[in-house]
């Protein structure tokens, strides 16, 4: 039995009984952890402030062996304004969601962890990105940081550089010229601007992927793109996607 001390972020809560919460917690360090907020929804509780989603905090954390509990939420920051804004909770609650599906417990994940904090903080204080926009760049580090490194410089099948190509598709595993169209199925044709964001995108650090912008129908390409690439490599079937798509069509 032992108490130790964990800066996280809080992706996952489940209510238990009248006061507790089982709550799913992003620690550094340590990885992804389910951790019980004992009477934490107790009107006098110390952890009621601390113990909901979103909140990026300082945890002191009990493990007895078989379970872990919070003793003590320091919070560092709770993210208010995303959950002021219907568009910005449903996308920073689709990244919550994106991260536990995507994630394996008590493995150390620092880089998604981080990835989770940039993006979360650029939704919630951004007037210039679209969460569109956001959850595309998110969507495609994503892939990168778990190893699924599409190529967009040269054709996956004869490697010639698609800087002169006229017709540049996406498949698989990364872009293909039009020579190569014939060697797979299921391809999605984009603009060569398309594939030089996503090339952006992976060649940049976490820090500074947030720091350009893309016309409309670029942004609508990089979607099928995003998309194409996660139906492939990850887990897509998440509830909050429905719930954008709907708020998308309003």
């Amino acid at each position: 039995m032992s108490t130790f001390k964990a800066r996280g972020i809080i992706i996952k809560e489940n209510l238990v009984g009248d006061n507790d919460k089982s709550l799913i917690i992003l620690l550094k360090d340590y990885g992804k952890f389910t951790v019980w907020a004992r009477n934490c929804r107790n009107g006098k509780s110390k952890l009621l402030a601390g113990s909901s989603l979103f909140t990026y905090a300082d945890f002191i954390i009990y493990d007895n062996g078989r379970s872990l509990s919070i003793n003590q939420i320091d919070i560092i920051e709770n993210f208010y304004n995303i959950t002021e804004d219907l568009d910005t909770l449903a996308y920073g609650t689709y990244f919550l969601e994106f991260v536990d599906k995507n994630t394996q417990e008590a493995t150390p994940i620092n880089d998604i962890m981080l990835l989770l904090l940039k993006s979360l903080l650029i939704l919630s204080k951004t007037t210039v990105l679209s969460p569109k926009l956001i959850a595309k760049i998110f969507e495609i580090k994503f892939l990168q940081i778990n190893g699924y490194m599409p190529i967009v410089n040269n054709c996956c099948y004869c490697n010639i550089s698609i800087s002169n190509q006229n017709d540049i598709y996406l498949g698989a595993n990364g872009v293909v010229c039009k020579n190569c169209k014939s060697k797979e199925d299921g391809l999605l044709k984009i603009s060569l601007n398309t594939a030089l964001v996503i090339n952006h995108i992976l060649c940049s650090k976490i820090n500074d992927l947030y720091k350009f912008n893309v016309s409309n129908s670029v942004l609508d390409e990089l979607s099928l793109a995003s998309k194409k690439l996660l139906n492939t490599h990850l887990y897509t079937n998440l509830k909050s996607t429905s719930f954008i798509e709907q708020l998308e069509n309003i």
